[in-house]
């Protein structure tokens, strides 16, 4: 009786360490691409503006 006591706990210790599992990869995912937008967002911000000095100095002349 107390090996499938054993096997109970161990079976309920590899379920919780498949639900991490599952759970660290999707929000890893879920947040490398928050991240992944915030950059994209930083990028074309800086672009543009650095577009927008251009043509104003450009135009100075």
């Amino acid at each position: 009786m107390s090996s499938s006591g054993g096997r109970s706990i161990l079976a309920s210790v590899v379920g919780w360490l498949i639900v991490a599992i599952i759970i660290w990869v999707f929000f890893g995912s879920i947040l490398g691409t928050i991240r992944f937008l915030i950059r994209m967002v930083v990028f074309l911000f800086v672009i543009g503006a650095l577009l927008t000095i251009y043509f104003r100095l450009r135009d100075g002349d």
